[in-house]
């Protein structure tokens, strides 16, 4: 048995590890590289490898020169629509575009917040970081907000319960928000 005994030295890669860490690689990418060779490896088996050769697992930080940030400057007054397909004179049109870019924003933070679980999964990140999981509540309140999505579905149940108790709901398209009270019919005409 050669190394520290440990997956990584048993498929004879510990010594490449080792060189990989000590010449400054991150350990993503040093988890990466196992893969590549076949050997299915976490971050907590690769603390405790470089730990019995005393070498100190490196703090995995993004320096500032690693990122580059432009602003995006948009000018409200001269958005072009017409790239936006919809007619700007029917506002159920805009609300409907306004909805779909949303989700599809939704749907896209979704698969990076899965790929995150799935790199924890995979042992190749010991957590998902917090900022996605911060992305994805913003992104479903962001939905929440265009599409009123939890008050029809709130509804709808509530709806259902009742019906199954044998009464009828009537007037079910109707949606109020929280914070409206429902008239009765004297009062509105």
């Amino acid at each position: 048995m050669s190394g520290c005994g440990c997956k990584i030295c048993k498929s004879g890669l510990g010594e490449l590890v080792n060189e990989l860490i000590l010449d400054g690689e991150q350990p993503f990418a040093v988890l990466n590289e196992l893969k590549k060779q076949g050997v299915i490896s976490s971050v907590k088996l690769l603390k405790k490898h470089l730990s019995a050769y005393g070498i100190p697992y490196p703090d995995e930080q993004i320096s500032d020169d690693d990122i580059t940030c432009k602003p995006v400057t948009v000018d409200l007054n001269k958005i072009d629509f017409s790239q936006y397909n919809f007619d700007d004179t029917d506002p159920e049109s805009f609300i409907a575009l306004v909805q779909k870019i949303t989700m599809q924003v939704f749907l896209n933070q979704s698969k990076i917040t899965l790929q995150s679980q799935q790199d924890v999964i995979d042992g190749l990140s010991p957590d998902v970081p917090k900022e996605v999981l911060q992305n994805l509540s913003l992104a479903h309140q962001m939905l929440e907000k265009s599409t009123a999505m939890g008050i029809r579905i709130n509804q709808n149940t509530a709806i259902k319960v009742v019906e199954s108790m044998g009464l009828t709901v009537q007037n079910q398209a109707f949606y109020l928000p929280n914070n409206v009270e429902n008239k009765p019919d004297s009062e509105t005409d």
